[in-house]
């Protein structure tokens, strides 16, 4: 049933889901680069990007998986877990270990960016591959 907004029950939960979801990344990823945890830093300014690149392309009304007439939508958790995972691959070449053995250096502000990049462009690219024309 919906109300005066247009927006479903669920819609309205997944909305509010969403921006739960986003404020823990956005202080996971604080507390990530303020500590130097750069493993975390990747997952979750990663999932900040899959999450944003969600609230783009549905306003964060899409929760989990549905099939609409133009194609499938991951929905916030997907892109979530996908932009995390393509954080992790990014930052997993920052950290190989140099010619001497020992890692190299990582500039915090670079790889954020680097990495938000990775999660908004895989979300994007995975649904893409899924999408179907519309008439």
């Amino acid at each position: 049933m919906n109300d005066q907004t247009g927006l479903s029950r669920m819609e309205k939960a997944s909305v509010i889901a969403t921006l739960g979801l986003g404020v823990g990344l956005a202080f996971l990823a604080w507390a990530s680069a303020h500590y130097q945890w750069v493993i975390w830093l990747a997952a979750s300014v990663g999932a900040l990007g899959g999450l944003v690149h969600e609230i783009a392309q549905s306003g964060g009304k899409i929760m989990f998986f549905q099939r609409h007439q133009d194609g499938m939508y991951l929905g916030s958790l997907a892109g979530m877990v996908l932009g995390a995972v393509a954080g992790i691959l990014v930052v997993r070449g920052h950290l190989i270990s140099g010619v001497a053995g020992a890692a190299t250096s990582v500039n915090n502000v670079q790889l954020t960016y680097e990495v938000f990049i990775a999660g908004l462009a895989l979300k994007g690219v995975t649904e893409a591959a899924g999408g179907n024309p519309v008439p």
